[in-house]
């Protein structure tokens, strides 16, 4: 396909690519819409927790707790731990709180442990538009749901996903979010993240051509490679983790993320591979632009190697006001990049059909 396929909207607005951006052009409201939720919730909590063990697996929940453990500006005042199975933690007590993230309320894993926990009496919140985990709600005293509705593709949900379980984790004082409030006059809010993120959208949309558009020069790079992410702290290890699943799940390619310093100290070795097979990668770093000068020098010294090494690298440099904002954009930018590799690889973004079969035979299983 000639890279001007993506200079015509016309052609990315018949293909299946529309449903998948008319999510991204609404993705910037789910900040306030979550919020609202919260806010029209009778749920009660203490607070006085010890810990916090979120349940959780794939996106969005993953890359939620990944942005909570990494934004500067979430200081959580207790450990937390994901899980993403039902063997439930030793340390879990009745001093846990327990929040379980499912989209669709049908995930098997989180509802295995779900089960798992409410057998041994213990309370859970249950972040989720419905399914199982709602009905198991209905039946049982000790599942709270934080229902919030939203016709998405479950790994589009991520605002929903990260504004819950902050919210709830605040609510219950076991987290504060630096510069971050609703009510302090010089602080942020949930809608100044989404009024940047739409000012965002409109660098990057279909009528935007490629010379203006950094989301399509990206995928261009990214055409007939196998992309390998790499972030460069935890906050653009978390955004590296989203490009990753959704270079496979949108654009269909296979990929692979890590961050530094642990690249150096193992993968960087495997970069000795055969020239033919280095020809088939390329790196894109993401970096951050508030990054301290040890770090920029770990880049440029794993750059300087690749250069030798003639292997292919691009960069994706963030920069906002805050962590919040940032780490969206650079989610944002993913999910775009994402979409425009899907036209060029002539695949349907939405469809995720390896996935379903695995849930359909796990069913049979069951």
């Amino acid at each position: 396909m000639e890279f001007d396929a993506l200079d015509n909207e016309k052609y990315i607005y018949n293909q299946e690519a529309a449903k998948l951006i008319d999510i991204l052009l609404d993705f910037p409201s789910q900040f306030k819409n979550a919020e609202k939720v919260l806010e029209q919730s009778d749920i009660r909590l203490r607070t006085d927790y010890k810990n916090i063990l979120v349940i959780g697996v794939g996106n969005p929940s993953t890359v939620a707790f990944k942005l909570l453990e990494s934004v500067k500006e979430n200081k959580l005042k207790i450990p937390a731990c994901l899980i993403s199975t039902k063997e439930i933690p030793s340390w879990v007590s009745s001093d846990t709180l327990i929040i379980a993230i499912s989209h669709s309320g049908n995930t098997i894993e989180v509802l295995d442990a779900v089960d798992a926990l409410t057998e041994r009496g213990f309370e859970i919140i249950a972040i989720t538009t419905g399914g199982r985990l709602k009905e198991k709600s209905d039946t049982q005293d000790k599942i709270k749901i934080l229902l919030y509705s939203a016709e998405l593709l479950p790994r589009m949900a991520l605002g929903y996903c990260y504004v819950l379980l902050l919210e709830i984790l605040a609510k219950a004082n076991a987290l504060s979010v630096s510069g971050f409030s609703r009510n302090e006059k010089d602080s942020i809010g949930w809608d100044d993240v989404e009024n940047e993120l739409y000012k965002f959208t409109r660098e990057l949309i279909p009528e935007i051509k490629i010379y203006k558009n950094t989301a399509k020069k990206l995928a261009i790079n990214l055409f007939n490679k196998i992309p390998v992410i790499y972030g460069c702290n935890r906050l653009t290890g978390a955004v590296a983790y989203r490009f990753k699943i959704q270079l496979c799940t949108v654009s269909k390619v296979i990929s692979w993320y890590n961050t530094l310093p642990e690249i150096n100290h193992d993968e960087i070795v495997g970069w000795e591979m055969q020239q033919d097979l280095k020809e088939r990668f390329i790196v894109l770093f993401i970096t951050d632009r508030d990054a301290n000068p040890d770090t920029r020098k770990r880049i440029e010294l794993l750059q300087g190697i690749f250069l030798e090494k003639n292997i292919k690298y691009d960069e994706l440099e963030l920069e906002a006001a805050n962590d919040v904002v940032k780490a969206f954009k650079g989610i944002f930018l993913a999910d775009w990049i994402s979409l425009y590799l899907a036209i060029l690889n002539n695949v349907d973004p939405n469809a995720i059909t390896l996935i379903d079969k695995i849930k359909s035979r796990l069913k049979k299983m069951e």
